[in-house]
C-alpha cells in the first residue's frame, strides 16, 4: 500500500459495497451504534495488526459495533472517491497524505483540531494530516525506507560492515563487482526506486527546509537536486549499476523475490518487508541508511509518511468515529500497529519498535538523523508519478543534462500556494 500515492480518477459508475454512513444510525456513542471503517491495511497480507486492535475497541465500547472493511491500496480511490461524492462512504476512512490533500480540499473530511491527541504528535509528521493550520487526520506510519544488505555476500567480497559515506559505498560496490559478487538491486520499474533513492540522498545533500518550503515558491528542483542526480549517475555511468536493466525490474515482488533469494548484495525498500526478509532469507541481513553523505559523516535517512485515519465530514457518527480514532492514538494501540509495521512512532508518548534487523535506522531516528521524504510535503497531486518519469528516464540515459531533467520537474510539479 505504500507503492504508490497517485489518485486515480473517480470511477463513473457507482458499485455495490459498505453501507455509509447514511445507515450507520445514531451520531452518539452513548446508544448503539455500528460503525463503518474503510482501511487498505487490516487484510489480505497488510494486517497491520489492527483485527486485534478492532476488537480491543469494541471491548471498551460494547455499544458501537465495527463493520470493518479492507480494501486494497490499488482500489482504495476508485472506491472511496464515489462513495463520498454520493454520500454513501464509511464513518471513518484509512488516509494518506496525498489523500487527506485531496479529500479536505473536496469537503470530505472533518477538522480534528479539538481532539486532545493533536497535541502529541510530532512536529516534524504533523503538517501531513493537517491543512491551512488544521488537523484534519492522524498520521500513524512514519517507515523507513533504506537500503537491505545480504551481509554475507558483503563478506565474501571482504567488507566486514555496511557502508556509512558515499565513498565507502562507491568501494564496496567496486569489490563486489571486482569478485563477481552481486551488487546493488534498483528495480525500477514504474520509476518508484529511482524515487527513494533520490530523496534518501536528499536527506544527505539537500536542506531539510527544501520540501516544507516548495509549494510557497522557495525550493525548486532545479538546482538543488543536482549533486543528488550527480550520486545516482556516478551509479549508472561506472559499471556498477544497469540502469535499463533496472528499469525492467518489478520492484515489490519480483525485486523483493530477488533479494530474498540471494541474488543481490544491496537493495533499496522499506520496512514493511523486514518479517517477509525475516521469514524468506537464508542469510544474514540488515536494513540501513542509505549512505549518501562525505567522508567522516554519520548517515542520514529518511521516512515514507504513510497511512493514518481520518473521519468522514458527513458521518452520522462523529463521536464515536472520532473515538475510533483516539483509540488508534492509544499508546499500545498504537505501539502494536507500529510493530506490525516496522514503522517509527508519530507521537510524543508512544515509543518507536527497536526492530533488531534495522538498529542503525533506529540509531539514525533517535540521533535525530531521520527526515520524512522531502516530496511527500508537495501538495500537487500527481507529484509522485512526475517524478517517477523523469526517473526513469535518467535510469534510461544518465548523459542527459541534469539541469535538463531537474527543470523537467519544476514546470511538471507547480506550487500549489
Amino acid at each position: 500500500m505504500r507503492k504508490s500515492l497517485a489518485i486515480v480518477a473517480v470511477a463513473a459508475a457507482m458499485t455495490m459495497g459498505l453501507v455509509g454512513c447514511s445507515a450507520s444510525g445514531s451520531s452518539s456513542s452513548s446508544s448503539k451504534v455500528t460503525l463503518n471503517v474503510v482501511g487498505f491495511e487490516g487484510g489480505g497480507t497488510e494486517i497491520a495488526n489492527i483485527p486485534t486492535i478492532n476488537k480491543a475497541f469494541e471491548k471498551k465500547y460494547p455499544n458501537i459495533t465495527l463493520n470493518y472493511k479492507y480494501v486494497s491500496n490499488s482500489e482504495y480511490d476508485q472506491y472511496n472517491n464515489t462513495r463520498l461524492a454520493s454520500g454513501a462512504a464509511a464513518d471513518v476512512l484509512m488516509t494518506n497524505p496525498t489523500r487527506v490533500q485531496q479529500w479536505v480540499k473536496q469537503g470530505y473530511l472533518a477538522d480534528l483540531s479539538d481532539q486532545s491527541w493533536v497535541k502529541n504528535v510530532l512536529p516534524n509528521v504533523a503538517p501531513f494530516g493537517e491543512i491551512g493550520g488544521k488537523t484534519y487526520a492522524f498520521t500513524q506510519q512514519n517507515i523507513p525506507i533504506g537500503l537491505y544488505a545480504n551481509l554475507d555476500i558483503l563478506k565474501k567480497a571482504g567488507i566486514d560492515t555496511v557502508p556509512q559515506t558515499w565513498p565507502d559505498f562507491i568501494s564496496a560496490l567496486q569489490k563486489l563487482k571486482a569478485a563477481n559478487e552481486p551488487g546493488l538491486l534498483l528495480a525500477n520499474q514504474t520509476g518508484w526506486t529511482s524515487e527513494q533513492i533520490s530523496m534518501a540522498l536528499a536527506a544527505s545533500l539537500v536542506p531539510n527546509s527544501w520540501g516544507p518550503n516548495y509549494d510557497t515558491g522557495n525550493s525548486t528542483w532545479n538546482p538543488a537536486f543536482s549533486p543528488v542526480f550527480d550520486r545516482i549517475k556516478q551509479l549508472l555511468t561506472s559499471g556498477l549499476v544497469d540502469g535499463k536493466l533496472m528499469n525492467g525490474i518489478e520492484p515489490f515482488n519480483v525485486g523483493n523475490s530477488q533479494f530474498i533469494a540471494g541474488k543481490w548484495a544491496f537493495t533499496v525498500m522499506g520496512a514493511w518487508e523486514l518479517q517477509a526478509i525475516k521469514d524468506g532469507a537464508k542469510f544474514n541481513f540488515s536494513l540501513n541508511p542509505i549512505p549518501g553523505g562525505a567522508a567522516g559523516t554519520k548517515p542520514k535517512s529518511f521516512t515514507f509518511v504513510g497511512s493514518g485515519w481520518g473521519v468522514n465530514a458527513a458521518s452520522a457518527n462523529q463521536t464515536a468515529a472520532k473515538e475510533y480514532v483516539a483509540f488508534m492514538t492509544e499508546p499500545k494501540n498504537d505501539g502494536g500497529y507500529l510493530a506490525a509495521e516496522n514503522s517509527f512512532s508519530t507521537m510524543k508518548n508512544v515509543p518507536s519498535p527497536t526492530m533488531p534487523n534495522a538498529t542503525a535506522f533506529v540509531e539514525a531516528f533517535n540521533d535525530n538523523r531521520t527526515t520524512p521524504s522531502p516530496i511527500e510535503f508537495i501538495q500537487f497531486p500527481s507529484y509522485e508519478q512526475e517524478f517517477w518519469n523523469v526517473g526513469t528516464s535518467l535510469f534510461d540515459d544518465p548523459t542527459q543534462s541534469n539541469s535538463g531533467l531537474l527543470s523537467t520537474l519544476d514546470k511538471t510539479i507547480p506550487k500549489t500556494k
